[in-house]
């Protein structure tokens, strides 16, 4: 159920991109009729336990991050008292522990902080990341750059055809793919996943006119591969991309709109 209510989410936010104001109403509106397209009854008494249940796992889920969070704050504010102390006393064999701890402390906010921004399928950033990171508290940049928007193209009717799990395997493997030919190319980016099938890169260097000719080699590359799954079903892949050039203070969310509609026209075209 969570994977599905993904899909709704998507495929909403995706038709209220271009609103400049989006009410709840409208949400719960597009949110219904994107439900009822997968056969979802949002008033089903089953459809609220699963929500329910969904929710309380969330909240679960922030809950182990706040107590892990507080007990690191707790464990640095000691370990900084100590340290006082230890320079105080010129005790090198305590502030080489104290070294340790702090070490193992860094570790442990690394991986706590993997859990909450890293998408766990793909190992790319994920949304919250977005906007916590890429963007500022006013949603817009803080500098310029060119945002990238990757559509992984025929997901639905590769879900239709073969499955979810196959879908899930492309995505993975495209991203996994493009990460690599960005890196190989010594591009400056980051790559969040921004819904089920789309992908953002924000690129730090480089023209777009650079990066626009390198993703239109490197999709051919990918069309040319034929991909196999381990039960022996073979097909094909392939995306879609707009390319915007942004500037510093300027909006995320019209910067991706630009984006989006950039990647459905060429869609359309190819």
């Amino acid at each position: 159920m969570k994977n599905n209510l993904k899909k709704i989410t998507d495929k909403t936010i995706q038709e209220l991109l271009h609103n400049e104001i989006i009410l709840p109403s409208s949400y719960f509106k597009s949110f219904d009729q994107n439900a009822k397209g997968m056969s979802i009854e949002i008033n089903d008494s089953q459809f609220e336990s699963e929500v329910s249940t969904i929710l309380v796992d969330e909240l679960r889920d922030i809950n182990s991050y706040m107590k892990k969070t507080v007990k690191n704050i707790d464990s640095l504010t000691d370990a900084t008292v100590q340290a006082q102390q230890a320079i105080k006393e010129k005790d090198d064999a305590k502030l080489n522990s104290l070294g340790f701890a702090l070490a193992v402390m860094k570790k442990d906010m690394q991986a706590l902080k993997e859990l909450i921004y890293l998408d766990p399928a793909t190992k790319t950033f994920n949304k919250k990341w977005i906007y916590n990171h890429a963007i500022n508290e006013n949603g817009a940049f803080d500098e310029k750059g060119i945002l990238l928007l990757i559509d992984i193209a025929d997901c639905d009717y590769l879900a239709e055809k073969y499955g979810n799990l196959i879908v899930d395997n492309v995505i993975l493997y495209i991203a996994s793919f493009l990460t690599k030919k960005f890196q190989k190319e010594n591009i400056k980016f980051e790559i969040a996943r921004y819904s089920n099938a789309q992908f953002v890169l924000f690129i730090k260097q480089d023209t777009p006119e650079n990066i626009s000719s390198f993703l239109l080699n490197t999709r051919v590359e990918l069309s040319n591969t034929t991909l196999k799954s381990k039960s022996g079903l073979m097909f094909k892949a392939n995306f879609n991309f707009g390319l915007v050039k942004y500037a510093g203070n300027e909006d995320f969310h019209s910067t991706l709109e630009k984006a989006y509609s950039l990647a459905i026209e060429e869609k359309a075209i190819s």
